[in-house]
């Protein structure tokens, strides 16, 4: 009888680490000059968590945020392409709806890099080189279901906003941006 009671122990301890793929699509609005750019977006997020508690962990890792799309400004009409680099600190929860289907939150800040800002005219481009860096906030709710003891698939809607400049190279560049993302992601529990 205590050896039953130590396997079905070994059973219900939920793992420490995990480790999350995400690939998202969505929409980010730029302040360019004072207008508003709404650019189509497209991210890779590779996030690690460390189970703090039962259903509170806690993770860190990396994203890439590539956006595209056209706006006008004083030079006339452009197709304005950015590239972010990105890392984020959550605080995630889940919670069991059934026994393979979890509800997700995270929430947390992040520290974003612009890696390219070019912006292409009728007949010039410009790429504006920067090391402006910013911080920002986000979070996300999702559902998750798990396909094997250790592996879940699963959707989440993601926001985030960039609200800080760290630095002013170029003033014409604002790192102030709101993305929205659905993303599609793989969890793996070790």
């Amino acid at each position: 009888m205590a050896f039953s009671l130590s396997i079905n122990a070994q059973a219900i301890k939920a793992p420490k680490f995990g480790f999350q793929l995400s690939y998202g699509v969505g929409s980010s609005v730029i302040q360019n000059e004072g207008i508003n750019s709404r650019l189509g977006t497209t991210g890779i997020e590779v996030l690690g968590t460390y189970q703090i508690k039962e259903n509170l962990g806690i993770g860190t890792g990396f994203s890439v945020l590539g956006l595209n799309g056209n706006s006008f400004n004083n030079n006339g009409n452009f197709n304005q392409t950015r590239g972010i680099f990105r890392i984020p600190v959550v605080i995630s929860t889940n919670r069991y709806l059934n026994e393979k289907t979890q509800f997700l939150t995270s929430a947390g800040l992040s520290i974003n890099h612009i890696v390219e800002d070019t912006y292409r005219y009728v007949d010039t481009t410009e790429e504006l080189e920067t090391e402006k860096w910013s911080m920002g906030v986000q979070a996300r709710l999702g559902i998750c279901h798990d396909v094997y003891a250790k592996a879940a698939i699963g959707v989440a809607y993601n926001i985030q906003y960039n609200f800080s400049d760290s630095s002013k190279n170029h003033e014409s560049i604002d790192t102030r941006m709101s993305t929205n993302t659905f993303d599609l992601f793989v969890k793996l529990k070790i």
